[in-house]
This record gives C-alpha cells, sequence and structure tokens, in this order.
C-alpha cells in the first residue's frame, strides 16, 4: 500500500505547474515522481493538445488520462486511446459565428480545434476575419468541434464574454485562459466535468481528486475536484473558489502541495 494510493492530482499547466519561463522545476519534477512511486495518479488539465505532455517526458510521466483542449477531451495517451469527448456540432455554433463577426469586429483571430470525421484526430484552423468570408471559413470545417478560442485587444476581452454569456450562456461556456483569450465550448464540457468524469467511471480506485488552477477555465476544475487549490499567483475569482491556496508557480507549487499532502493538511486553509 502507497500513502498516496486512491489520490489523483490533476493540475492545469501553464501558470501553475510550469513557471513565469514555461519550465517545470526540478523540485516540482521529483515531488510528482514521489508521489507516483508511494501510489498516487497524477496527470494534466490543459486547454492545449494531448501531446503538450511530451515536453516534460523527461522529467516526470503522468500515469492517468490527461485532460486536453480545456476539458473537451479525456486521453490515455499511454494507449493512445480517446476516452471521452465533449464536442460542439458545427450547425450549433453557426449563429455564434455570424455574432462575433457582425457585431466584434475587434476580434482579430479564431483558433479552431475540431475532429475529422471517423477519427479521433484534433486539428487548428487560424482564421483571421480579413481573410475571407464567414461562409468560407464555415465550409472548411467539419461536424464536430472541441473548442474555439477568440483573440482581441485585452481591454474588450471582459466585455465579449459578458455579452456573449448573456446571448449564448445556456448552450456555451464562455472563459478566459489568458487577457486576450476567450474559450468557447459545449456548456456542459469543462477541465472540473472531465475530472469527476475520470473518477466517476475509470476503472482505477479514486478515492480523493484534487484539481490545481490559476486562471478562469480552471475554476471548475477546482470546483469538481474533493479539493481544489488555487497558486498564490492565482486570479482572485480563482482564489474565492478554492478550498486552500499554495505558493505561486515560480515557487514550485505542485511540490508544496504534494509536501501538504504527505502531511494530511492539503485540505485545510
Amino acid at each position: 500500500m502507497g500513502k498516496f494510493d486512491g489520490y489523483l492530482i490533476c493540475t492545469d499547466c501553464d501558470g501553475t505547474l510550469t513557471d513565469s519561463n514555461l519550465k517545470v522545476s526540478e523540485e516540482n519534477a521529483r515531488a510528482i515522481r514521489y508521489f507516483q512511486k508511494e501510489g498516487g495518479l497524477f496527470t494534466l488539465a490543459t486547454g492545449r493538445f494531448p501531446e503538450h505532455v511530451n515536453l516534460f517526458k523527461e522529467q516526470f510521466q503522468i500515469n492517468a488520462p490527461i485532460v486536453s483542449m480545456n476539458g473537451t477531451m479525456l486521453y490515455d495517451m499511454q494507449k493512445e486511446k480517446l476516452i471521452h469527448k465533449w464536442t460542439m456540432r458545427k450547425t450549433d455554433c453557426r449563429e455564434l459565428f455570424q455574432y462575433i463577426n457582425q457585431q466584434w469586429r475587434q476580434v482579430w483571430e479564431y483558433w479552431i480545434n475540431y475532429s475529422e470525421r471517423d477519427s479521433v484526430g484534433y486539428n487548428p484552423m487560424e482564421h483571421k476575419p480579413e481573410d475571407g468570408t464567414l461562409d468560407e471559413l464555415w465550409n472548411k470545417l467539419p461536424n464536430e468541434i472541441y473548442k474555439i478560442v477568440i483573440v482581441q485587444p485585452e481591454d474588450i476581452t471582459a466585455m465579449i464574454q459578458k455579452d456573449l454569456k448573456e446571448k449564448f450562456g445556456d448552450r456555451f461556456r464562455f472563459d478566459t485562459s489568458w487577457s486576450e483569450g476567450l474559450e468557447i465550448q459545449d456548456v456542459h464540457s469543462g477541465k472540473g466535468i472531465a475530472v469527476k468524469y475520470m473518477k466517476d467511471f475509470l476503472e482505477a480506485d479514486i478515492h480523493t481528486t484534487i484539481g490545481i488552477g490559476d486562471y478562469e477555465n480552471d475554476i471548475s476544475l477546482l470546483e469538481y475536484a474533493d479539493i481544489g487549490i488555487a497558486v498564490a499567483n492565482a486570479l482572485d475569482r480563482v482564489k474565492r473558489v478554492a478550498d486552500k491556496v499554495t505558493v505561486s508557480n515560480n515557487e514550485s507549487a505542485i511540490a508544496a502541495v504534494i509536501d501538504a499532502l504527505k502531511k494530511n493538511n492539503v485540505g485545510n486553509s
């Protein structure tokens, strides 16, 4: 029996696992390896593609499915197998696309992550409004879309988010992941939904999930986890939903969480 049997740590990557230089400290990597050796499951919850975790493979290996593309895909890297996906239908997105193009001309780019038919693939499509018409973009898209990121000046991100939530919030999630980016995905998806799915439906015996994050798109991760932890550099609204606030991403936050877990005080405020 390992010290951490039944525990799953699922952490955001940028601004949480990695420092300001997008590097994983050796202290974090060493703590992750120790946590896994003692029976713990460790993985990432990221807005990036599953392969992003390979950047860190010389320091540590995840041993649970990765929560990818902002919680719209749960993927087993070892088996190269899609476990579950939460996608949007192309037809459901058309009205949203039209509205953004008409009302928010300040949006300068779309990043569209989509699934090929009869495949579990995912490919990015970048589109600038001046590249062509909406119909030309629309005709290139397959039927399933994982998520859309719209990029615009920082000073209008909050205004666009508020407007889109009011008009389309019954169908889509709208979460910021950095100051100029707004993530759009199915309303029933999210990092927290994917972690809950892991605990409820995977064969692994998980009794406690620990979610760690820093930005708005991590809020569902902290809410759905049994223990939600914000790093010290997190947004205030993320800290407000957390059970605990740990040190910053530049102070090896993951190692601090694992050390607190070893001392049986990770859930204390």
